[in-house]
């Protein structure tokens, strides 16, 4: 179905296409029932009348056909209950497809309900795209750690909570307040939150409190984080860019949908899209693996009952893989029993979701557990000086990415890169002082890099940078304004200040049968760069030097 019609009249078309198949299917069961002969075996046709009705009890509220929903879900259980193989001998085949007959007949008679609303759900308000940018500093003595800050690229603007304006709010602002400011400033948020309709956004606060009750006061009024003055501003830093990610990827969800009523996980799919995210459908799990592998979703929505295959058995499979054991799986099913909920829960899964289940639930629930993966996601593969991904994580991207370069065919640019002389800033200005150089530099490379773009620390002072879409003079324009910039930052040392520059080496991971020739490569060219007299780039292409062995 085409994304370009509104999405309340793909939604109408799609209740449409769903009554005219499930009229369909009701028609040739009950066609095959009044042809059933006594020489055959009732239990499969029975079966398939059975999982009609458990299909219609999930979806059919989510189309608003709530009773026939309600009638279909009364049917299955009934029926389900008389399939045990003594219980269809003692009944009598012929009783049990007259009962069968009658209750596929009542569900055709539901099928034509009055009209209804469709249900849509609002579309969210898609992200700023410089969210966390732009800065609102506010209190006195907070004066020298805004001046800080405009070192790293931000925009920001000093006030006081009294000179505050509407006109001052955005959903793109991060707050910085002391708690002289506090309470006035996190009211005036709120307020302007709900005159735009939207979220307050986030405040750090700076203030000596580390007690219990002053840190309950601070998270009571809503605040996203404390840090104490003098600042260690390299890890507030870190702390915004935090911020601004989590509220970037609010809504930027990649869903995998797994279910085998095609018109169910397409009004899902629609819901969800609908709501800002990227939502992918699959009727038939032969594909779940690859699929897993190339869409690499944030999250996996799967139906438990899917004959001949069950949801609980593939989660268990897709746990087999250490790569998945933190994806959050969230079974979709009419299933009502607790017991039997819990039970599927065991097998794997993370969430229970019983059909129906209304727009604004599953959106809900898809953005609280995404939004929670990302976080624990994030915790385990960070190298922990940076916030950048370690070493194995960067180097799982960058085979990741070799592995869609091979199926796809779009370029990317691999960048190693390494500070110069760095020995010397550790001997010189102390390790602390070593360790914020890094700190400093893994900042402005995600302040550059877009969103899309992946960047590791390699170790010590090497950093990788996994560029898809991009060609190599594109890469090379960037890089070479990075290594100007950094040059120009002013650090401080114990005893005196100084500059340290950065090197680089690209290399374009679509000329190597694997990635970690892509990664040779472009360390190679990075020595080529220190040869040359650091401080710049040099692409491996022209360079053509052997690739390392090591």
């Amino acid at each position: 179905m085409s994304d370009t019609k509104p999405l309340e009249q793909q939604l109408v078309l799609l209740r449409e296409r769903f009554g005219e198949r499930t009229l369909t299917q009701l028609r040739e069961l009950l066609d095959r029932l009044s042809a059933w002969q006594p020489a055959q075996p009732p239990q499969p046709l029975l079966e398939e009348v059975n999982q009609l009705q458990h299909r219609l009890a999930g979806s059919s509220g989510t189309f608003g056909l709530t009773e026939l929903g309600r009638q279909a879900s009364a049917q299955e259980l009934a029926l389900k209950a008389r399939l045990t193989p003594g219980k269809l001998a003692d009944e009598g085949a012929a009783a049990l497809l007259d009962q069968a007959r009658h209750d596929l007949t009542l569900l055709m008679g539901l099928l034509q309900p009055p009209p209804q609303p469709v249900s849509v759900p609002p579309p969210q308000a898609p992200a700023a795209a410089e969210a966390g940018h732009e800065l609102l500093v506010l209190g006195q003595r907070l004066s020298a750690l805004a001046d800080a800050l405009l070192h790293y690229g931000y925009r920001v603007h000093t006030s006081s909570s009294q000179a505050l304006q509407p006109s001052d709010w955005h959903d793109g602002l991060i707050m910085l307040t002391d708690d002289s400011q506090l309470q006035a400033a996190t009211d005036w948020n709120r307020q302007q939150a709900m005159r735009a309709g939207g979220k307050a956004v986030p405040v750090l606060c700076a203030g000596a409190g580390t007690d219990f009750a002053s840190r309950y006061q601070l998270a009571e009024l809503g605040v996203d984080g404390l840090f104490t003055l003098p600042a260690d501003v390299p890890e507030l830093v870190e702390r915004i860019e935090r911020l601004r990610r989590e509220r970037l990827d609010t809504g930027r969800a990649r869903v995998l949908l797994l279910d085998d009523d095609e018109d169910l996980a397409e009004r899902y799919r629609l819901v969800l899209t609908g709501a800002g995210m990227v939502a992918r459908v699959l009727n038939r799990p032969e594909a779940l693996m690859t699929e897993l592998a190339e869409f690499r979703p944030d999250i996996l929505l799967m139906d438990i009952h899917m004959p001949p295959w069950s949801g609980t058995t593939l989660a268990r499979m897709v746990r087999f893989e250490p790569q998945w054991l933190s994806l959050p799986i969230v079974y979709l099913s009419s299933e009502q029993d607790r017991d039997r909920q819990l039970s599927a829960l065991a097998q794997g899964a993370d969430e229970f979701i019983t059909k129906p289940i209304s727009d604004e639930r599953l959106i809900r629930t898809v953005s609280i557990l995404c939004q929670r993966a990302r976080q624990l996601g994030q915790l385990l593969s960070s190298d922990g000086l940076t916030g950048l991904l370690n070493h194995p994580h960067i180097k799982q991207a960058l085979a990741q990415e070799h592995a869609r370069v091979r199926r796809l065919g779009h370029a990317t640019m691999v960048a190693m890169l390494d500070l110069d002389h760095f020995k010397r800033v550790n001997d010189t200005h102390g390790h602390a002082t070593g360790d914020l150089v890094i700190r400093t530099l893994a900042h402005l490379l995600k302040r550059r890099l877009r969103h899309t773009d992946r960047l590791g620390r390699y170790g010590g002072e090497e950093f990788v940078a996994v560029l898809p879409d991009c060609e190599p003079d594109q890469a090379r324009a960037l890089f070479e304004q990075l290594c100007r910039d950094f040059a120009a930052l002013n650090f401080h040392g114990p005893q005196q200040a100084f500059h340290v520059t950065v090197s680089v080496g690209l290399a374009r991971l679509n000329d190597f049968t694997c990635a970690e020739q892509g990664l040779n490569a472009a360390d190679s060219a990075l020595y080529e760069r220190k040869r040359l007299g650091r401080n710049g780039v040099t692409d491996y292409a022209e360079t053509c030097l052997p690739e390392s062995n090591e």
